[in-house]
């Protein structure tokens, strides 16, 4: 039997942003724009819903179509909201955009939708904010996006931002060397994209691996450090693959140097994406006190071939809520949207009331008239419940905030 639909409730993974948290998200997303805007970037928008067919490119995607809203048209195609945003664009890309002077350095800011496990908390519609490098493979494009993300969540203002960098290129010449079966390796993939390194293990012994290739792959999980680490131990692996993504790192980790946010990047060799488009360098960025990233992205070589496209490209997304859920953290809150005057207005005395406003307004003041008619304490109380800084009285005088703390010492309304 159905769980009855209630009016007044909404579906599970979404949820209602009341006026403080909308203010904040779209601050948010105004400081993350100028960051963008400032390294060339120009937004983008596309639709909430695609063809099945557009959703679902970049063939490999871990557990991608069973996470996906799906629907249907009135001519009875497939069709589905968009479960992230580099799809998309690199459809908007390889077609509307072809014509375009290459390299395209485009941004957005919308939401993404994908069905996610409610018992972990967390939400099925994500609102991001990004970036896409497109039309350049070089190292230096990589090390471009990975210092902009940096810029990104230094914008924010957070404290201790560390970002994860790894290479998709050598966990597959790593599972090459250690002879895995492609179901093996899929199933170890998972555990890594979970972080879950118990269950990595568990696989891992259970394939039945010579030793040496066994701790090869656990070293690649558990590896955290820097390059001259990484080259210590996977250099002399012998692998093709492993030594072009280890080159590559290192070209990248110089390159942030000159960027100056090499001490804020890492290696992270067991960094693993749940999107199957990623063909080179991989990254994700942490805030204290969030257990989730609050940041991902990494280089998508072919995923534009699967729109008529032939160009390769980078990028990543920031997770707004919890970039704000870090913040608040960190008590960067900031503004909410309160008001800097509220204006009285008695019966009858309407148009002088909307003229001072008007006024005010001009002066690029934030301003609302009463329209209850609130004097006295329910005034004041008002006020203090809107976070007004002034209230205008009827005679043009003002009642500044400490008259408010006053007023509300004297007895008036408090507010919760």
């Amino acid at each position: 039997m159905s769980t009855p639909i209630i009016r007044t409730q909404i579906p599970e993974g979404v949820r209602d942003r009341l006026p403080r948290e909308a203010a904040r998200i779209r601050r948010l997303s105004g400081q993350l724009e100028e960051v963008f805007r400032s390294w060339g970037y120009r937004e983008v928008v596309t639709p909430g819903f695609e063809y099945l067919e557009t959703v679902t490119a970049g063939a490999g995607t871990l557990g991608r179509r069973e996470d996906l809203y799906q629907f249907f048209d009135r001519k009875g195609r497939t069709l589905a909201l968009r479960p992230d945003m580099t799809t998309p664009i690199a459809r908007l890309a390889a077609t509307k955009m072809a014509g375009e002077s290459l390299p395209l350095r485009l941004s957005y800011f919308a939401p993404v939708y994908r069905h996610r496990d409610r018992k972990a908390g967390s939400a099925s519609e994500i609102w991001q904010a990004g970036i896409e490098l497109i039309g350049t493979d070089s190292a230096a494009a990589d090390a471009e996006v990975v210092a902009l993300a940096c810029a990104a969540l230094a914008a924010t203002g957070l404290e201790g931002i560390k970002v994860g960098l790894g290479h998709a290129e050598l966990v597959e010449g790593l599972f090459m060397e250690a002879g895995v079966t492609p179901e093996v390796e899929e199933e170890l993939k998972e555990a890594m994209v979970a972080r879950d390194l118990v269950a990595f293990e568990k696989g891992v012994k259970g394939a039945r691996l010579a030793p040496e290739k066994a701790e090869l792959l656990l070293a690649m999980a558990h590896f955290h450090g820097d390059y001259k680490q990484a080259l210590a131990r996977f250099a002399g692996v012998g692998n093709g693959r492993v030594a072009r993504a280890l080159e590559r790192l290192g070209t990248i980790l110089e390159f942030l140097s000159a960027f100056g946010v090499a001490d804020q990047v890492a290696l992270d060799l067991g960094l693993v994406r749940s999107l199957g488009y990623y063909t080179g360098v991989v990254f994700e960025g942490y805030a204290p006190g969030v257990g989730s990233p609050v940041m991902g992205g990494g280089r998508y070589d072919n995923l534009l071939a699967d729109f008529g496209g032939d160009a390769p490209a980078t990028g990543f997304a920031l997770e707004m809520d919890r970039l704000l859920a870090a913040m608040e953290r960190q008590g960067g809150q900031g503004e909410d949207g309160r008001l800097d005057v509220l204006v009285e207005c008695p019966p009858g005395r309407e148009v002088e009331a909307m003229a001072r406003a008007r006024q005010l307004r001009q002066q690029g003041l934030s301003v609302e008239v009463d329209l209850l008619g609130r004097s006295g304490a329910d005034l004041v109380a008002y006020a203090r419940s809107r976070g007004a800084e002034r209230i205008l009285l009827p005679d043009g005088a003002e009642l500044s905030e400490p008259a408010i703390q006053r007023s509300r010492a004297a007895g008036f309304t408090s507010i919760h």
